[in-house]
């Protein structure tokens, strides 16, 4: 991996630049899948499989530790939480196909956490490219790894900033499975060095508070753009960060004590200045439904996505993705 990732643009404040496009059951940044048998679905997370948490784990975030994970949680599919990262809420599938996203808090060194992708990666045969930079005190490193015998992908978005407008430490990734991408080229050509480290951008040493519910992606989102609040029947996991899109793009983790449904259609119902919200799509699997719905589109979309198991507790993902 070089030690810089010469990106085709800056984001316009806070979103990363990635390269794969996804599209959800009725919404974008998901598998694109349309049910095909060459996609194999990702066994769900057990709770029993999740690694628990110490306040200690947190490093200096200060929140609730319920709905957090450690490292060695797997999220499908051979891949797992690295040292150094903790996962929020819980992997979400795809509706249809074997693909997920998720979103983990970065307490260590982040570029490590990357390159531990890198590792996991090569191991299910993909290789890597993208990498890290710095740029005016923040650090962040975009990639996507590729299988292009068999298609199989994991992009990686990675953002590291302390400044005025809050901390971001956060990591989201989107895994699609065999046969989600086109074989035969088109991806790196040989495995690139891990990541050279490229920036210090240290976490704060006092405690670090979650953001304000009311304007819960202050420090993500593009300046005068609207405030976009956690809503009530749902309260915030971890911290928000950035998100594996096509393009710029933030999102954060809810724990739902909720109806769900009811709770989504008013994350649906928040985002309607991007346009008219959609029914809910849902299906079942392993006695777990999932959920999901985009709004909007053309320069700008917001998905919502839960996981609603027949016992525990039920999560859900928003992601904005456009500037």
């Amino acid at each position: 991996m070089s030690p810089a990732l010469d990106l085709s643009r800056r984001r316009a404040r806070r979103g990363l630049a990635v390269v794969v496009a996804s599209l959800l059951v009725g919404g974008a940044c998901s598998s694109g899948d349309d049910g095909a048998s060459t996609t194999t679905e990702a066994p769900l997370t057990a709770a029993a499989d999740r690694t628990d948490v110490s306040t200690g784990d947190l490093g200096p975030f200060s929140f609730s530790r319920q709905g957090v994970a450690g490292a060695g949680t797997p999220l499908g599919a051979g891949l797992e939480v690295p040292d150094g990262s903790l996962l929020l809420g819980v992997p979400f599938p795809d509706l249809v196909g074997g693909g997920y996203r998720a979103l983990l808090l970065v307490t260590g060194e982040p570029v490590e956490v990357f390159n531990s992708f890198d590792e996991q990666g090569a191991a299910l045969g993909m290789e890597l490219e993208g990498g890290c930079r710095g740029v005016d005190g923040e650090l962040e490193c975009t990639g996507r790894l590729l299988d292009r015998a068999d298609g199989e992908s994991l992009t990686l978005a990675l953002d590291r900033r302390v400044d005025e407008t809050g901390v971001v430490s956060g990591l989201g990734l989107r895994y699609r499975p065999p046969g989600s991408e086109e074989t035969g080229g088109g991806g790196p050509s040989t495995a690139p060095a891990p990541t050279a480290p490229v920036l210090d951008v240290a976490l704060p040493e006092g405690p670090v508070a979650q953001p304000d519910d009311a304007d819960v992606a202050a420090a993500l989102r593009v300046p005068g753009s609207p405030v976009r609040s956690v809503e009530l029947g749902s309260r915030l996991v971890g911290m928000p960060g950035p998100c594996a899109c096509e393009d710029m793009g933030w999102s954060f983790v809810v724990e739902v004590d909720g109806m769900i449904r009811d709770v989504m259609a008013a994350y649906a119902r928040q985002f309607s200045d991007l346009g008219d919200p959609p029914d809910i799509a849902d299906r079942r699997r392993d006695g777990v439904a999932l959920l999901g719905l985009r709004v909007g589109g053309g320069d700008q979309v917001a998905e919502i996505r839960a996981v609603a198991p027949d016992v525990g507790p039920t999560y859900a993902i928003v992601t904005v993705i456009g500037s």
